[in-house]
């Protein structure tokens, strides 16, 4: 059986922020169960470090989902930007040693939303901490649910291969995103309308991201099926030995 580590920011943040990261997670637990995998759900930034080391140690893969802004610390960002709220430097961090981990010993990773972004900040590369048209990638404060936009698919990315079509209709809720890009990494998705990067991997590792939320409960149901599909299939793939986690 495949053992997959489901990373959220949190599992424990107050109010409506916080009970929409506990049912993205849940539901990304459920899609995954029914998908044939044996799930490890931790909230990076609530559990002691050694539960995290022994999740990684035993995952044959790895999802890190969304959660706060990413802390600027970790990027050397400007502490104070439009938006600016909490931040979970913890669960950064851990994000970061995970990524990097996985990166060293080949194991494959799916980032989804800050996810996706810490996978940047980890190969070397930052964020812009406002997105000049961040208006059309999530809903105004104080609205509750996601915004629909186009994304644009590079044909022959392994995103290509995960969901094969050349534009798809995804879920955003984000105001963040990639600025400079990590080393070793290549953008293979664009948001039609702004351009802004909204998926990435390592050509030479199994290491996919994307921007959007395709575990919201709105999303087309077929995506992170198949996200999850391409995580298993690099499993059957992957022959290196792991690093000590």
């Amino acid at each position: 059986m495949k053992l997959l580590v489901i990373a959220p920011a949190s599992r424990y943040q107050p109010g409506h922020f916080g009970e929409l990261l506990v049912a993205l997670a849940d539901r990304t637990v459920a899609l995954a169960r029914e998908a044939g995998w044996i799930t490890t759900l931790i909230g990076m930034q609530d559990c002691g470090d050694h539960v995290w080391h022994a999740a990684l140690a035993a995952a044959d893969a790895v999802v890190l989902l969304g959660g706060h802004d990413v802390d600027p610390r970790v990027y050397k960002g400007r502490n104070e930007y439009p938006g600016s709220g909490d931040h979970l430097g913890t669960a950064d961090r851990r994000s970061i040693a995970v990524v990097q981990a996985c990166r060293a010993d080949r194991r494959p990773l799916l980032g989804i939303c800050r996810g996706m972004q810490l996978i940047n900040v980890a190969y070397g590369g930052n964020l812009s901490p406002d997105l000049f048209t961040a208006q059309t990638h999530r809903l105004p404060d104080g609205q509750r649910g996601m915004l629909d936009h186009l994304v644009d698919v590079e044909a022959g990315s392994r995103l290509a291969d995960a969901l094969p079509a050349e534009r798809l209709t995804v879920r955003s809720s984000h105001h963040q995103g990639v600025e400079r890009l990590g080393e070793g990494l290549r953008p293979t998705a664009w948001a039609t309308h702004d351009g802004v990067i909204e998926g990435i991997e390592d050509p030479d590792r199994p290491v996919l991201a994307v921007q959007w939320h395709p575990e919201d409960e709105g999303a087309e149901p077929d995506q992170l099926t198949g996200l999850l599909g391409w995580l298993a299939a690099h499993i059957r793939s992957t022959e290196a030995p792991r690093a000590s986690a």
